[in-house]
């Protein structure tokens, strides 16, 4: 199994519930992607950062995913839309769990 996370700075309340509401039905839109295994977001308990965790099957998995339509839809189109943001990724291979 393969783990991403993506680390999300929060600037502001507005911009927390933006990416919430954004965030709040992917488990639901990911079903289809194959290889896809889990979604969390969690919240650090300072408010400051959001982790995005996505459970794939393989690494392979992930790249698909990230060269697929639905990537490019989540995500805001081909160039993606991270709201100014660059990604700050860390990927691991799960071996326990």
């Amino acid at each position: 199994m393969y783990q991403v996370n993506n680390r999300i700075a929060i600037q502001s309340t507005e911009q927390l519930n933006h990416l919430v509401e954004r965030f709040q039905d992917a488990d639901k839109r990911m079903q289809s992607v194959p290889g896809f295994v889990s979604f969390r977001l969690l919240k650090a308990e300072d408010g400051s950062r959001l982790v995005v965790e996505s459970v794939f099957e393989t690494q392979e998995d992930f790249i698909n995913w990230t060269k697929s339509e639905a990537f490019s839809r989540a995500h805001g189109g081909k160039s993606g839309n991270n709201e100014g943001r660059k990604p700050d990724l860390e990927t691991f291979e799960i071996l326990i769990g």
